[in-house]
């Protein structure tokens, strides 16, 4: 069943096998794992309950009901924006789709995984995909924006394909990114939560996680608060006793649990590895419109410059997928003031939006902030700035490519470009000014069965608590490069069953 914090007594208790934090892919893949085996679930999750008829395709109503911060989440210095997504069913809500395996040298770099090697990746990959009826979207089904990437790859002779999806009776609407009004997203809530509650899972929503309760070595309990829509702390409360606890809060919200709540950690490992995709974009001004909005959005992906094992030319960790907003998101992101902004906002209909999203290296570091809050520090080093302007270079040199008169740089001055040769000049522009955003965080607490490297082990568990599991993203002992939903999805299959087996 379905529940509303907001609707319970100011001090409720309940007892459970199993407490899930979080109803993302990891969580709900978690919870319908140990509900089907017969035990009694418990998930919390911060945000609200939302179907499709919630759906209005009005940034401004949704992206305060699915988003963190309403899409205004940044690092602590704010020099990049994070977009998080809350409510049951987590950034799969929101999310574009996108399912793509964890690239094989990537899996090939990790080490202490001895309960997850390559070989079980494959079978968890190739059970979600069947879960989530994972097809690649047609060609007939790819709209301009989409074409104009293949188009320019083909022209360059650079490697790209086209991208498989999550998606059944999808209309082609182009909101996916404020949550689908047409129920097409094969996604947690779709899939796995109908599962979940026939199984007897109980899901209760405005309910922020605030801390983990603890009996000498064990994790007994979880404590959470009423969360408004603004994600501000209610009066009600609700303690949920449960033999096994999985955290599945997020890259960002399951570090910042196991922080606040003291959960031990001799050797400070805790949120200190945070990576997020940082990502930068160009947009490319065409004669005929693209109506970028329209259609499915990034069917179309550029891996020439995306090399895990081989370094040797630059950018090497570089992801390049068509990126486009809606008007005011677009707004946001477009560069200048007054007259000039709507010079550039009238050319709307004729943008394409190409994306250089970097596999990167550089450490982050999580902490709480209050009962339910999150900071997060990630200072780019240089190298992965490096990457960044190589990247964006790669931007023009596409959108040049497919046909654009012009490229505009989002740097607070805008930079506005007419020909390939002055993509030399990019080579030294500062891209923390580009406005980056973030939209993959990931790696804060890398499983490890060294409790030096990792504060659990590579089957989810915490290596200084009895019954607590981590079960999200937060277990990715690197950045991966991609898209990160199909992995969270196996990561819930497996820690899932391995709680399971622990709670027999």
């Amino acid at each position: 069943m379905i529940h509303d914090l907001r609707q319970f007594p100011r001090n409720s208790r309940l007892k459970a096998d199993v407490c899930v934090v979080g109803s993302g892919a990891g969580g709900l893949t978690t919870a319908m794992v140990a509900a089907e085996a017969g035990l009694r679930v418990v998930v919390l999750e911060a945000g609200g309950w939302f179907t499709p008829e919630d759906m209005t395709q009005r940034e401004e109503q949704m992206l305060p009901l699915l988003y963190w911060d309403a899409a205004g989440r940044t690092t602590a210095d704010r020099r990049i924006r994070l977009h998080q997504g809350k409510g049951v069913g987590g950034s799969t809500l929101h999310n574009l789709n996108l399912c793509k395996r964890i690239d094989r040298d990537v899996l090939s770099q990790w080490r202490g995984l001895g309960h997850l090697p390559p070989t079980q990746w494959d079978a968890l990959f190739a059970e979600a995909e069947t879960m989530l009826g994972l097809t690649v979207v047609p060609r007939s089904d790819w709209n301009r924006h989409n074409r104009l990437l293949q188009s320019a790859c083909e022209k360059l002779g650079w490697r790209w394909s086209g991208l498989a999806h999550n998606r059944e009776g999808c209309v082609g609407s182009g909101f996916c990114e404020l949550g689908c009004a047409f129920d097409a997203k094969n996604n947690a809530a779709k899939v796995l939560l109908p599962r979940a509650i026939d199984r007897g899972a109980i899901v209760i929503h405005h309910a922020a996680a605030m801390r983990i309760e603890m009996d000498a070595n064990r994790a007994v309990a979880v404590q959470a608060c009423v969360t408004d829509e603004a994600g501000d702390k209610g009066e009600r409360w609700l303690t949920v006793q449960a033999d096994q606890i999985a955290v599945a809060a997020s890259a960002t919200g399951t570090p910042a649990l196991l922080l606040r709540s003291q959960v031990p950690d001799p050797y400070s490992v805790t949120g200190k590895s945070l990576h997020i995709h940082p990502a930068v974009v160009a947009a490319g001004v065409f004669d005929d419109p693209v109506n970028a909005w329209l259609g499915i959005p990034q069917t179309v992906e550029c891996t020439e410059f995306l090399r895990p094992s081989d370094h040797s030319s630059s950018p090497s960790r570089i992801w390049i997928v068509p990126a486009f907003g809606h008007p005011m998101g677009t707004a946001t992101l477009m560069p200048s003031f007054a007259a000039q902004h709507r010079e550039f906002m009238l050319n709307y209909p004729r943008l394409a939006v190409f994306c250089a999203m970097l596999h990167d290296e550089t450490p982050g570091t999580v902490t709480p902030a209050g009962d339910t809050g999150v900071s997060v520090d990630y200072r780019l080093t240089e190298p992965d700035k490096q990457q960044l302007r190589a990247g964006l270079q790669r931007l023009g040199e596409a959108l040049f490519a497919a046909g654009a008169r012009q490229v505009w740089i989002p740097t607070p001055e805008p930079l506005v470009l007419t020909s390939p040769g002055q993509l030399k000049n990019l080579a030294t522009v500062d891209v923390e000014l580009l406005g980056p955003t973030a939209v993959h965080p990931m790696a804060s607490c890398p499983m490890n069965d060294d409790p030096r490297l990792g504060p659990v082990d590579s089957t989810g568990k915490h290596h200084h608590v009895e019954g607590l599991w981590i079960a999200d993203g937060s277990l990715y002992p690197t950045s991966i490069g991609g898209p990160p939903q199909l992995g969270i999805y196996a990561l819930g299959l497996h820690v899932g069953r391995h709680l399971v087996a622990a709670a027999r």
